[in-house]
């Protein structure tokens, strides 16, 4: 239709759109880009003690830039309601969301009176075209193979929010679009009549109706009852839509019907291809039978399981993940878990949560298979998997100075191969991964100082990687001697294990393995301890159960302070005879587990000490990855906001910049 005289037309608005889309995709390429550059430069000129230290007038600036940005865009206002402890949003993406739905606004309204009866219809036709015109940015948001991620740099699961977020401002169009149709009709008693007779008003209705089905299921809290329905009548409704979207609107439109599809099919064609290439057995030299992946099931405690795939048909990178696929013990369900080994151990191996659904099945599944003896472990048959992968992309960490990695529980299995990737760069055992997923990235590492950060429950949880602790303290240590300048400093906070944190044994009892520090930081006064805890509740992950059901809950800000025990035995019952694992022999689990080097105290970490620390020392950029609760994570990045701040990072101080990666628990 034409709009009035001055008033832009309908297919030029959706133009107008585009072009700040694109604008701001492109931004992101830029930004993109620019890191990789400086990445090359980093590693390039690694063997400089401040290579990654910006020297040029345009990366100072950059510098600078990027670290009003983080400032502004990581921190999160922390909440508490009694015992209820929660972050707000962080107001990058509040900002993104809120300039998105600025732009749909002066899309839907430009040159256009909304209060004016006359102009209600032009502004329904405008609101409807805005409103379709949008159906590729929500589906491009959507795909595994993500290309606006492969231009900005950006995993799929980090683009997921903004997807879920341009659907639910899809739908608020949708709502203006029928309430300016509605408004008007109302005003002579017509609407029920367009309802009943017009064919083009019911397929609008019966696909806006099916758009609020799509939100709605979408929401946090409905979507994790079961992931893998939802996921079933997700692609169903987005079909229904579709189908009666096409129908609803002119022909000249559906162009925005068969883009979003192409995106979509490409998406699944080239996701089917990869998973042909990797898990097909006859495209690869070492694989029998039909599939080339077998998995073992190794059960590690109550609650989690070990998967491994021995000689993997594909190679990845520090820190990607991986979907899983058991048909025999969890049909037709695909999950993401965090790859924990890198390429040169030859094998693929995951630490998996027992939760429900799949997880579960693969936990019961270990406990009933894996043999009791080690002499027999060697006979236990892998089943038969599917994988699609590697996902995820992280700027690399060998182009930081210094390195703080902090990790929650099974987040170790995101923080341990990072760790042990810069290790290997430091010895000189270039990953293959490197050669072939990341060729713009030289071999070598800028790093000089890792700082390593483990908060468990039980001690016994340290097994799971200690092989792979030990062995790195052990590389560090023959690189020293050999007059390398680098440090790895591992500490593993244990919150939930009676036999450091009870009053009637002391943890270093006759342990030949790790030091075990107990170290807490004690109030002085009354209105110092509510301070202390006031302070805790926003630095520390508060979100996990144990501080529900540990005592061992204060914060250490001192690690090499030695005090008094948590006397968590006086607090509650000790754990009868029928626990499935007594403190005695938890105990004996730890002892020898891990290097002398490697620090474990009872308590939690007090991460602004441990990132300021770290900042303080550092002669370049430095990085902190997170992976675990969302309150840990978040505390995290508001650690980092506020050390950044108070040190005025690149703003003539010759503070360098602090970049963080999160990583949270949880996919749905």
């Amino acid at each position: 239709m034409t709009m009035a005289v001055g008033v832009p037309g309908l297919f030029y608005m959706q133009k107008i759109f585009w072009a700040f889309i694109g604008a701001a995709i492109a931004t992101a390429t830029i930004a993109n880009a620019i890191n990789k550059i400086l990445c090359y430069q980093r590693i390039s000129a690694r063997k400089s003690p401040d290579a990654a230290k910006p020297k040029s007038a345009f990366f100072r600036t950059h510098a600078t830039l990027a670290a009003i940005i983080r400032e502004f865009s990581s921190y999160s206002i922390p909440l508490s309601i009694k015992n209820w402890h929660i972050y707000l949003p962080t107001a990058g993406p509040v900002t993104i969301i809120v300039g998105y739905v600025v732009l749909i606004v002066v899309c839907c309204f430009y040159r256009l009176n909304p209060k004016n009866y006359l102009e209600f219809e032009d502004i329904g036709y405008r609101s409807g075209f805005i409103a379709v015109c949008q159906m590729p940015l929500i589906i491009l948001l959507s795909s595994k193979r993500n290309i606006i991620g492969l231009l900005t740099g950006m995993g799929y699961e980090r683009l997921n929010w903004l997807h879920r977020w341009t659907a639910r401002c899809l739908l608020f169009t949708v709502i203006i679009h029928l309430g300016y149709w509605f408004t008007e009709w109302d005003k002579f008693d017509y609407a029920m009549i367009k309802i009943k007779t017009d064919k083009l008003t019911q397929r609008g209705i019966t696909a806006g109706a099916m758009l609020g089905w799509i939100v709605f299921s979408s929401i946090a809290p409905i979507r994790k009852l079961s992931y893998e329905i939802f996921v079933i009548q997700h692609i169903i409704s987005w079909f229904g839509f579709f189908v009666t979207l096409y129908y609803h609107i002119p022909g000249e439109n559906r162009i925005w019907i068969w883009l979003p599809l192409g995106f979509w099919a490409f998406d699944r064609f080239a996701r089917a291809v990869y998973m042909l290439v990797a898990n097909l057995a006859a495209l690869h030299k070492n694989s029998s039978g039909f599939l080339s992946c077998k998995a073992t099931f190794e059960p590690l405690d109550d609650t989690h399981t070990r998967i491994t795939i021995a000689n993997p048909p594909i190679t990845w990178q520090a820190g990607q993940h991986l979907f899983l696929t058991c048909h025999v013990l969890a049909p037709f369900t695909a999950h993401p878990f965090t790859i924990a080994s890198l390429p040169k151990d030859g094998k693929i191996e995951f630490v998996v949560s027992a939760k429900k659904g799949a997880t579960r099945k693969f936990f019961k599944y270990a406990k009933k298979v894996w043999p009791s003896l080690p002499s027999v472990q060697s006979s236990v048959r892998g089943r038969a998997v599917l994988i699609d992968g590697p996902y995820s992309r992280i700027r690399s960490m060998r182009q930081f100075d210094s390195i703080v990695l902090i990790a929650g529980s099974t987040g170790a299995t995101f923080t341990v191969p990072l760790m042990r990737d810069v290790v290997q760069q430091w010895m000189g055992t270039d990953s293959t991964s490197h050669k072939r997923t990341d060729f713009l990235t030289p071999a070598g590492a800028v790093t000089r100082h890792i700082r390593f950060i483990w908060v468990v429950k039980k001690q016994s949880t340290i097994r799971w990687f200690a092989t792979q602790l030990s062995s790195v303290i052990r590389d560090v240590e023959a690189l020293r001697e050999q007059g390398h300048d680098v440090a790895v400093e591992i500490s593993i906070y244990v919150t939930c294990d009676e036999t450091i944190t009870s009053g009637n044994s002391h943890p270093n009892g006759d342990r030949t393995g790790a030091h075990v520090r107990v170290s807490t930081s004690r109030p002085e006064s009354p209105l110092d301890e509510k301070k202390d805890y006031t302070t805790s509740i926003a630095e520390v992950s508060s979100s996990t159960s144990a501080t529900k059901e540990c005592c061992c809950t204060r914060i250490l800000t001192d690690e090499d302070a030695i005090t008094a025990l948590c006397n968590c035995a006086s607090k509650r019952q000790q754990r009868d005879s029928t626990s499935s694992t007594s403190p005695s022999l938890q105990k004996s689990l730890s002892s020898n587990l891990v290097d002398l080097d490697i620090i474990i105290l009872a308590g939690r970490p007090h991460i602004p000490n441990i990132i300021r620390k770290t900042a303080e020392l550092a002669l370049g950029e430095m990085a902190v990855a997170v992976c675990g609760p969302p309150g840990l994570v978040q505390c995290t990045r508001n650690a980092v906001v506020g050390i950044s701040d108070d040190r005025a990072v690149h703003k003539g101080t010759g503070a360098q910049g602090i970049y963080v990666h999160a990583e949270v628990f949880g996919y749905a």
